[in-house]
């Protein structure tokens, strides 16, 4: 899909509306459409560092991992556990990714919070009441992912949980139980729209089915897409065949790259690259006119400092953000700024000047 490719909104009621939730500096359910991405499980420090900065590359906002994993799970791997979480964490830290994990202990929860910004709660455990509360109290975010067998109810109700603890939830998509092999671990699309008409709640889809083609990922994250999703999950390995853990259910590094383009999501990095670069010559417009500014003031023995002119282009700042659907305060913030390097600038340029006899302000 190119990025002047619409895709459908959400189907959600009116009076329902998504709610938004922060994951690091990102946001889900707003209208956009993150991709968290990487290996099954933690392995290796060049692992997780090689995937990490591929999916950077790509254009996921997440990376994803298992850390910690029960033996009916593990099976022959044998899990990293809490150097696994440090592994990740750095990973992230090092790449500029958000990450996540899972938990599938209540014990966990605590251990994880500090490292990670997301906490997941995969399918074997969605009806784990004890754990679904001790994700939900730990601050973090927390994404329930759909039971093989569960209902949309028991979905919608393990999400309850959640939130009752205190916790911003979502719900993942993943997979249920099919008749035909090709298809086992069988996407529910419909699930999608159907959670979207009963709940508020940021819906993800992780397309990749536990046995079948990884060529039927690319399609189904299409689809995914355009039923209004709120995101994508897909699992990312550096050398998929010599995974330790679920060899044969990644994509590797060319796969992220065309599965990204396909979804649009690198042109569109691309257009916020060039958006990047002309709020700097936008910057540098304005901070050459606030020099000059300064300059004057410097002629005429002013004071740099207008302080209730600085009040007015913060109100001023407040209000247009508000108009265009902003955070106030993170626009006040950057507002900051700017002027505190404008004033800054200003004295800089006017240390040789003359005395000044006039008032102008910025």
């Amino acid at each position: 899909m190119s990025e002047n490719e619409p895709h459908l909104k959400s189907h959600r009621k009116p009076e329902l509306g998504t709610t938004v939730v922060p994951v690091a500096d990102m946001r889900f359910g707003d209208g956009s459409f993150p991709v968290l991405a990487g290996p099954a499980a933690v392995e290796s420090e060049a692992q997780i560092l090689t995937a990490a900065r591929a999916i950077r590359q790509a254009g996921a906002l997440v990376l994803r991992s298992a850390t910690f994993l029960p033996d009916d799970i593990a099976m022959e791997f044998t899990p990293l556990g809490v150097e696994g979480l440090w592994l990740l964490e750095h990973a992230g830290t090092a790449t500029g990714l958000a990450t996540s994990t899972f938990v599938f202990e209540p014990v966990q929860a605590s251990l994880v919070a500090g490292h990670v910004d997301l906490i997941e709660i995969g399918p074997s455990r969605m009806k784990d009441r004890n754990l679904l509360t001790a994700a939900g109290s730990v601050g973090l975010p927390v994404v329930v992912h759909r039971g093989p067998n569960a209902t949309v109810d028991e979905w919608l109700g393990a999400a309850e949980a959640v939130m009752a603890a205190g916790a911003a939830v979502m719900l993942c998509e993943r997979g249920s139980e099919g008749h035909d092999p090709r298809t086992a671990g069988t996407l529910d699309i419909s699930a999608v729209a159907v959670v979207q008409r009963l709940s508020d709640v940021p819906v993800l889809v992780n397309p990749a089915p536990l046995v079948g083609s990884l060529e039927l990922i690319a399609p189904l994250a299409l689809a995914a897409r355009t039923a209004g999703a709120d995101g994508l999950m897909v699992a990312v390995h550096p050398e998929p065949t010599e995974a330790r853990f679920r060899a044969g259910g990644h994509l590797d590094l060319d796969g992220i790259n065309v599965l990204m383009e396909r979804l649009g999501i690198p042109s569109l990095r691309d257009d916020i690259d060039r958006i990047d670069r002309e709020l700097l010559k936008l910057i540098a417009r304005r901070l050459s006119s606030s020099v000059e500014i300064g300059l004057i003031k410097a002629a005429r023995n002013l004071a740099m400092e207008s302080p209730d002119r600085e009040v007015e282009l913060i109100v001023e700042a407040r209000g247009d953000a508000v108009a265009l659907g902003l955070d106030p305060d993170y626009i006040e913030d950057i507002m900051r700024v700017v002027l505190r390097h404008s004033k800054a600038a200003q004295k800089r340029a006017a240390q040789d000047q003359p005395p000044a006899t006039e008032a102008i302000t910025e």
